[in-house]
């Protein structure tokens, strides 16, 4: 078994965990991510991005934020919100995506 060294460990290649390995990155600190799968998804994962994983992205470069808006999908494609009290249960609203 391989014996490995790492500054940071971080568990989940989500959003979130790549988000969290790409910040410490920018700074030189060493990490790295494990995931239980042993591919990462062919598809998108993030549906919306909010008004914080946009300002993750942005001090991470301009190039970075570049990048995701053009990845982004168009707003037509992301419909609405949808709010219940379960699966199958009353809409309590909706909200523009």
């Amino acid at each position: 078994m391989a014996v490995i060294t790492t500054d940071m460990l971080i568990i989940g290649t989500s959003p979130a965990g790549s988000a969290t390995a790409a910040l410490p990155s920018s700074y030189g600190v060493e990490n790295m991510v494990v995931n239980r799968y042993h591919l990462l998804a062919n598809t998108p994962r993030a549906h919306i991005t909010n008004q914080r994983m946009m300002e993750v992205l942005r001090d991470l470069g301009q190039e970075v934020e570049a990048e995701a808006y053009m990845r982004a999908a168009e707003q037509d494609l992301m419909d609405e919100n949808m709010f219940c009290k379960s699966l199958a249960g009353e809409e309590i609203g909706r909200m523009k995506s």
